[in-house]
């Protein structure tokens, strides 16, 4: 029987790409594979492919943003079915350490990645258990390969703890500000929207922003209190990895108000902040990383129910052969979400 071989995007080391034509692995007994349609780029991909971060290892196969349809499911596997579209969570968590038990799942102290893990491939296999539904005929797997990144802006809008009426600031405008911007107004919140792109100031206003601003053109201290009748900013996302914006935003905000820091910040930084802002302030200064299986339920609903356009923000679709030019894409900040058409699946 001739084994079937399938196409992979292999990086033998960081900075070398080629695809490849590797033999499709058996289905283990609770794993269910599945066939990608749909792949986006996340800046995490560039930079682990670039050998900025410590945590990979090579040789790999990137890619963690994904939608496809099922193509095989192991013996014990009973809620999955093959053909029914799907998003898988590559993230594997152990399910018994004190993290996944408290709730935080996603500080796993024990997570597991699959051979050849990544999505930017034909097939994807990971276990039941990290496999979600797509219940929608609607729902394109264009929309649907949001659903991980989507996952991570829910659980940093969580820590913010929103109330209806409550304004919030979100400083950077690319594909995951533009979710922090749909997300923070589906909780209810007015939203002030802050990037020096016009095209995606344009974009956040089409997006339900109450106001947007451009920092290079206007003062967002003074835009904030005018308003705010000189409140401040009841929340904050810093979506960009920048120490000295992060300094800058405490000062906005107000009594009580919470700053979340979403971006990872690299090379390494130190925040350099009154403490006496923070004490007088009440604020909360706090951060996310990565999401929980209950977060990522919770995105694909909200992309199912159009409560968060995810399409919208796709800028570039190019095929599995060409994710060098993705990372270049992604890599000169030009556009919003590069995708790969993997499988012509729908």
């Amino acid at each position: 029987m001739t084994e079937k071989m399938i196409r992979v995007m292999w990086a033998e080391r960081p900075n070398e790409l080629e695809l490849r034509h590797l033999p499709l692995q058996e289905v283990g007994v609770n794993d269910v594979l599945i066939q990608v349609g749909k792949a986006g780029i996340c800046p995490w991909d560039l930079r682990a492919f670039s050998g900025l971060s410590s945590s990979v290892a090579f040789p790999r196969v990137l890619g963690h943003e994904m939608a496809g349809v099922v193509a095989a499911v192991g013996e014990n596997v009973k809620f999955i079915k093959p053909g029914q579209r799907v998003v898988p969570d590559m993230g594997v968590k152990c399910g018994v350490c004190k993290a996944c038990r408290s709730g935080r799942e996603n500080r796993c102290q024990n997570p597991h990645f699959q051979q050849f893990g990544g999505g930017f491939a034909d097939y994807v296999r990971v276990p039941e258990k990290n496999v979600h539904i797509i219940k929608q005929p609607s729902t394109s797997l264009k929309a649907a390969a949001f659903t991980e990144p989507l996952s991570c802006v829910v659980r940093g809008q969580n820590m913010l703890r929103l109330y209806p009426g409550e304004v919030e600031l979100v400083a950077g405008l690319g594909p995951i500000g533009l979710m922090h911007l749909q997300v923070a107004k589906a909780f209810g919140a007015r939203v002030i929207a802050s990037d020096p792109v016009q095209e995606r100031l344009v974009k956040a206003k089409e997006l339900g922003a109450d106001w947007i601003v451009n920092p290079k053109e206007t003062d967002v201290a003074g835009m904030i209190k005018d308003v705010t009748s000189g409140w401040g900013v009841d929340a904050a996302v810093v979506t960009v990895g920048s120490a000295r914006l992060v300094e800058d935003i405490v000062p906005m905000l107000a009594p009580g108000g919470r700053i979340n820091i979403f971006a990872g910040i690299y090379p390494k930084d130190q925040l350099h902040i009154d403490p006496n802002l923070i004490h007088y302030g009440e604020f909360i200064i706090t951060g996310s990383a990565d999401s929980t299986p209950a977060d990522f339920n919770v995105a694909l609903n909200m992309i199912e129910s159009g409560q968060v356009n995810t399409e919208i923000l796709i800028s570039h679709m190019l095929p599995l052969e060409e994710l060098g030019k993705g990372f270049e894409i992604v890599k000169s900040l030009k556009g919003l979400k590069v995708m790969l058409d993997i499988n012509d699946l729908e």
